[in-house]
């Protein structure tokens, strides 16, 4: 229960940064730019279905849907929210005025290779599945991380291509000798 309570925080503590780390009128804004073809707002809702499955899993593990019993998986489950959440601070800060709600290009910007961009194109979506899937644990319910995994993965794979043809599109050359020195999520993997 306490590692339940403390994901449930760990999320509230995550609409707080995000809200204070936006910088300009670009930056909070909804308006989509052309590149985004719906995927801020396929992020969005994977990411509010998420919060909805992880509150609702109480309900589920009460029928003993997907239920499972471990405390050691629930902690390991904050760390990695933790974790995650401080890869998101990390890179939102890194990209400061470029860090923005919807896909788009902000007047001035350029391709940031500082920090986590130096190793992964695309370190914030990391830190956000991390927290999806670290919140889901302490939950203790199978069936929930499963499907959070997948909603997650899913759809940061669509983000991640609509953005890269964007920034390909923009910055061309410079953004492809950026994609042959760097990772687009996991290094080694993807």
């Amino acid at each position: 229960m306490t590692t339940t309570v403390l994901a449930y925080l760990l999320i509230i503590c995550y609409f707080i940064i995000e809200r204070f780390l936006r910088k300009g009128k670009k930056a909070i804004s909804l308006k989509a730019g052309e590149s985004d073809r719906g995927s801020s707002q396929l992020i969005w809702i994977s990411g509010l279905f998420g919060i909805f499955l992880v509150m609702s899993a109480p309900i589920l593990n009460a029928y003993q849907f997907g239920y499972w019993n471990s405390a050691y998986i629930g902690w390991v489950g904050i760390l990695l929210t933790l974790g995650g959440l401080i890869l998101r601070y990390w890179a939102a800060k890194i990209l400061g005025e470029f860090y923005t709600r919807t896909l788009q290009i902000v007047e001035g910007q350029r391709i940031v290779d500082r920090g986590p961009y130096s190793i992964i194109r695309h370190p914030g979506y990391l830190g956000t599945l991390g927290m999806e899937i670290g919140a889901s644990l302490p939950v203790s319910n199978w069936a929930v991380l499963l499907v959070i995994a997948i909603v997650g993965v899913l759809s940061r794979v669509y983000r991640i291509q609509a953005e890269e043809e964007m920034l390909e599109t923009s910055f061309e050359e410079q953004y492809k000798v950026y994609l042959e020195k760097t990772w687009r999520l996991i290094p080694f993997i993807y």
